[in-house]
């Protein structure tokens, strides 16, 4: 029985601690301006992945941007969307999307400009939708308070018990 309780408390704690290092990374990485942006279309694959969680730098600046960067905006609808810059002149840059056949035409500016993409995690977009939804938070948030009451409860005996 105590081999079980120590496998367990080896897990829940392993699996804690991989749980505050992926939280400090989002906040260390949000404090830098980088933001985390799900993709949800095919338009830039292969090189970014329906479902990918793409990773924009909003302090990048707009004037450092060159032709072939990957840059977030935001349309007029107010969706965001993540293409290739293909043209750049003094009225805006040109994106589209790498699976487009056309252009997205004059698509940004320094107004609708979000940031640079700097790198994106294939798949991991989906599970951050499940989190972000209702019953994702309810799932999640129930998840962590039982590993937490589990953490307490399997925790290490009292001194008053092993002296007995």
């Amino acid at each position: 029985m105590n081999k079980i309780i120590n496998v367990m408390k080896v897990l829940l704690n392993t699996f804690m601690t991989v749980i505050i290092i992926i939280g400090i990374i989002f906040i260390v990485l949000y404090l830098i301006g980088i933001e985390p942006f799900v993709v949800q279309s095919g338009s830039m694959e292969p090189a970014i992945e329906t479902g990918s969680l793409s990773f924009i730098n909003k302090r990048f600046k707009y004037e450092k941007i060159k032709e072939n960067d990957i840059i977030a905006f935001e349309t007029e609808t107010g969706v965001k969307v993540t293409h290739r810059a293909i043209a750049i002149n003094d009225k805006g840059i040109e994106t589209k999307g790498d699976a487009n056949d056309v252009s997205d035409g004059i698509s940004t500016t320094k107004e609708n400009y979000i940031g640079k993409n700097i790198f994106s995690i294939p798949k991991l977009g989906y599970a951050v939708k499940i989190i972000q939804s209702t019953r994702g938070k309810i799932i999640f948030g129930t998840f962590i308070v039982v590993l937490l009451a589990s953490a307490f409860l399997i925790g290490e005996p009292s001194k008053n018990k092993e002296a007995k």
